[in-house]
């Protein structure tokens, strides 16, 4: 037998267990969800992670909802960094609405379009910036002016771009200067054309610094303005429009260009804002080239520019001609009526169909023949009349009536290449200020009280206290006062009284009168809950016996006067003579005994 020796097994050994397919199918899936889950981590460590999001990025706009017309309108941005990783690169871009004035530092700024874009300064996370721009606002009343905010800007180490946006709408609620530009809607070659502008400061305060300019279209020739223009024939400085004032000015020229050519002439009202004149408001109107186959003339009370007044009756004659070598068949005229200040209840068509839905007066064949068949150069007139209101209000509406006519027919001969033969024109009546002035006289005055006997004696001093009241629905009065005459036997008492702010009277003993020059008399005095101007003094009357039995007259040939500043009319308003009868709290007892 072989030597060999016999080891013994260690006790501490514990044999292998072969590794089953379950586990090892374990082991891999673990293995591969470690290494995924580690790559999102250094991802998430490179790029930031949950600590950027863009909603965390704030932008706002602020400013009014609603502005005037040129008021200087202040946006306010503010944007802010709630994330937990700084801005960078970052560039705000501004867009004003459309036909804005730039402010930058107190200048403005032409020619710069209405886009503004700066680089701003990183932003750290948890800071925020504000930005303050300035621009005056450019439009008609009711557009609606959009202003818009963007930022863009880079977020720590991504590799993107991000941005936010916002905007603000802004009403324009209220235009200052109410403009009214007219002129012919078709001329024919050649004509002439009356343009009219008519201005007016309908706002609460007085305006300076404004500038009227116009732009005439190719073909216009200019032949007359009025009045006269500050440079050249289209601009018209106007240092300062007091509230409720206004104005008129024409231009005459001729208008030449091919038919259906369309001529624009627009109109720019400016104001100075620290030197520089900016666009304030804007109005146009057009005139289409048109072949002279119907003529109409429109005359109010028997002139082209009648100048009216509250409760005045306006008697329309319209003259229309047939201009052409055609006669013409199934010819309709209108009328409409624009503005508040017509009495529609008073109107007499004389015979024509008053459409109240748009308040539009027609004539046709049946009411006027000829219309039926108007021959080569025929002619004829249709005739109405309107009252106008007894009351005026603000605004341009109730200081102009405002009539289109409109001539035409369907019935076009074959030779002419139209759809439709018509002429048209506008004719803008001024309504001149129509102030009210009532004067009351007492013998007992609840004020001053009673001196003397009433009636009053021979011989005796008697005292009388006497109320002027003004009050002015209609446009504001320049030069405005009131005169009266003191007859012999009475006297001045100078004891007087008059509102607050207002002039004082005066009495010229060579003259015997009473003399209150209000100077200025506002739009809207004594009304909508407005004090009247009034004026209080007394007047003493010692009657002789041979004026026993009668009633001593007490102030005679009393009146106001002034200028419209609209119409630029003179106004006369005369009141009645007072007598000792005519106290308000002793009527009729004023019998001299």
């Amino acid at each position: 037998m072989a030597d060999f020796n016999i080891t013994p097994l260690n006790p501490d050994f514990v044999p292998t267990k072969p590794v089953s397919s379950m586990s090892r199918k374990v082991l891999f899936w673990s293995t591969i969800t470690a290494v995924v889950l580690g790559i999102i981590s250094v991802v998430l460590f490179l790029y930031g992670g949950s600590s950027f999001t863009e909603s965390g990025v704030i932008l706002t706009i602020t400013g009014p909802n609603q502005a005037s017309v040129g008021d200087e309108v202040i946006y306010k941005v503010h944007y802010q960094n709630n994330t937990k990783t700084d801005l960078h690169h970052i560039k705000l871009s501004f867009t004003y609405p459309q036909s804005s004035v730039i402010v930058q530092d107190g200048q403005i700024m032409e020619n710069n379009g209405n886009v503004q874009t700066t680089d701003e300064p990183d932003l750290a996370s948890g800071a925020s910036k504000d930005e303050e721009l300035h621009s005056f606002i450019i439009g008609d009343k009711g557009n609606i002016k959009v202003a818009q905010a963007k930022i863009e800007f880079d977020a720590g180490d991504l590799k993107s771009t991000f941005q936010k946006t916002a905007q603000l709408s802004t009403t324009i609620s209220d235009v200052p200067v109410a403009l009214t530009l007219v002129g012919p809607p078709t001329s024919v070659s050649g004509q002439a054309v009356t343009y009219i502008l008519d201005y007016r400061n309908q706002s609460s305060d007085d305006i300076s610094g404004l500038q009227l300019s116009l732009t005439y279209p190719d073909g216009f020739r200019v032949t007359k303005v009025s009045p006269g223009a500050t440079t050249g024939n289209n601009v018209w400085n106007l240092p300062v429009v007091k509230k409720s004032a206004g104005s008129r000015i024409t231009i005459q020229g001729t208008l030449t260009g091919r038919e259906g050519d369309s001529k624009t002439i627009n109109l720019l009202l400016k104001r100075n804002i620290n030197g520089t004149y900016i666009d304030y408001e804007k109005a146009n109107v057009t005139t289409v080239i048109s072949s002279p186959l119907l003529n109409i003339d429109t005359t109010v009370n028997g002139s082209a520019d009648y100048i009216s007044h509250a409760g005045d009756t306006l008697t329309y004659s319209i003259r229309y001609t047939n201009a052409s070598n055609f006669t013409f068949s199934g010819l309709n005229l209108s009328v409409k009526l624009v503005g508040s200040m017509y009495d529609l209840s008073s109107l007499d068509t004389r015979g024509g169909f008053y459409d109240s839905s748009n308040g539009t007066i027609n004539w046709n064949s049946t009411v006027v023949p000829a219309f039926n068949s108007l021959s080569p150069k025929a002619n004829g007139t249709v005739i109405f009349s309107v009252k106008l209101k007894q009351t005026q209000g603000s605004g341009s509406s109730n200081t102009l009536a405002h009539a289109t006519i409109t001539l035409e027919t369907e019935n076009v001969p074959d030779t002419v290449e139209v759809n439709k033969i018509s002429v048209s024109e506008d004719i803008l009546t001024k309504i001149t200020s129509q102030p009210t002035f009532t004067q009351r006289m007492y013998y007992n005055d609840a004020s001053f009280g009673a001196s003397g006997p009433m009636p009053p004696q021979a011989g005796r001093s008697t005292t009388f206290t006497i109320h002027w009241v003004v009050t002015n629905p209609g446009n504001e009065l320049s030069g405005a006062k009131i005169v009266g005459t003191l007859p012999q036997g009475v006297t001045w008492k100078n004891v007087v009284s008059v509102g607050s702010g207002q002039a004082q009277p005066t009495f010229n003993r060579n003259t015997s009168q009473v003399v209150w020059n209000i100077g200025t008399l506002p739009y809207g005095i004594g009304t909508s809950g407005t004090s009247a101007y009034e004026l209080t003094f007394q007047v003493a009357i010692t009657p002789s016996p041979n004026q026993t039995g009668l009633a001593a007259p007490i102030l005679t040939g009393v009146s106001l006067s002034g200028i419209d500043s609209f119409t630029q009319q003179n106004i006369a308003v005369s009141n009645l003579d007072l007598n000792t009868n005519s106290t308000v709290d002793r009527p009729g007892e004023g019998t001299i005994q």
